[in-house]
Parts: structure tokens; C-alpha cells; sequence
């Protein structure tokens, strides 16, 4: 995937398949924001810039008093670069999270139909065990299996290194194929 991934359990991923729109929302919004911060950091350190060649000409000011100035404008350009490394790290983590979240999603939903759809109503639509168990028509451990190795389908096709695009191309089964040969 070239990016370093983050590493996923079976309970992380449930965790995101139930709050999956709520967490995208809140990373998208996050981006944006520190977006924003860059932007009127930069803007900050355009305006100082000016302002520090322009000290010299300022009528009135004093040596002394335009070296002070000159040393807190520094300080202060020193610590908006700070600022801005700083804001640019943070956007690089949220754009690896976001990443994550939407190679879980493709691996979520190239599950097999069975195993989707009862994923989909426990995880995704939230509903009772019971109900969804009811609604499968199948045994109670049939079902238990269904849900566990669709959670673990979902984990496979994640940890794998093959490339998103190369999961949407090619059905789990060769996935699973595939790996098996390779050990």
C-alpha cells in the first residue's frame, strides 16, 4: 500500500463498521480545519516577513527598539514555521487514518452476500443478534460462523499487501487461494 497501515483487530473493526460515517466526518473535518491553521499560519509568516524588512523604515523607531522588534519577529516567525511543521504532521496522520478507514470499508464490502449481509445488519445497521440470527434462517452456530469469518474476511483482505485496487479486482477466494500458496 506504500504508506504504513494501522494495525487492526476484530474489535477495531467492529468499532468502525458501526460508527464508520461518524468517524470519516469527524477526520474530513479535522483535515479541513488544520488546512485552514496552515493556511493562516502562512499568511502569518508572509506578513511578518514584510513587516520585518520594513522595520528600518518606520519613522521614529529607535536602534535599540527596532533590534527588539526584530528579535521577537524573528521568535515569533520561528515558532509559526514550528507551527506549521507541527499542523502539516498532523494533516499527514489524518490523511494515513482516512486512508485506513477506506481500505477497511472496501474490504467490508467485497465480503461473500452472506457473510455481508449479516455483517451489514449487526455492524453497520445495528441490529439485535437475535433478530438478524432469525431472519438468516440459519442454525445458531451457522450463523456465529458467518458473522466471525466475515469479521476475519475483512481482516485478511486488510493485513494483505495487496493494493485496494487489486482487492476490487480479484474475488476474496483468489485472495485466499493465493495466500495459502504462498506459504
Amino acid at each position: 500500500m506504500g504508506r504504513e497501515m494501522y494495525e487492526m483487530d476484530v474489535n477495531d473493526i467492529k468499532e468502525i463498521l458501526m460508527d464508520y460515517s461518524t468517524i470519516r466526518e469527524q477526520i474530513r473535518q479535522q483535515i479541513l480545519d488544520l488546512y485552514q491553521d496552515l493556511y493562516d499560519t502562512d499568511d502569518l509568516i508572509e506578513t511578518i516577513s514584510i513587516g520585518k524588512n520594513n522595520l528600518s523604515d518606520m519613522p521614529g523607531i529607535k536602534k535599540g527598539v527596532e533590534r527588539d522588534l526584530s528579535d521577537i519577529v524573528l521568535r515569533h516567525q520561528r515558532q509559526l514555521k514550528q507551527w506549521y511543521k507541527e499542523i502539516s504532521y498532523e494533516i499527514d496522520i489524518l490523511l494515513n487514518k482516512e486512508e485506513m478507514l477506506h481500505r477497511l470499508w472496501i474490504c467490508y464490502r467485497l465480503l461473500p452476500e452472506k457473510q455481508y449481509r449479516v455483517i451489514t445488519e449487526i455492524y453497520v445497521h445495528k441490529q439485535p443478534w437475535k433478530k438478524v440470527e432469525a431472519e438468516s434462517q440459519e442454525s445458531k452456530s451457522t450463523f456465529l460462523r458467518l458473522v466471525n469469518r466475515g469479521l476475519n474476511n475483512i481482516k485478511k483482505m486488510y493485513d494483505s499487501e495487496y493494493s485496494n485496487e487489486y482487492l476490487l479486482r480479484h474475488s476474496l477466494q483468489k485472495i485466499i487461494r493465493k495466500n495459502q500458496e504462498e506459504k
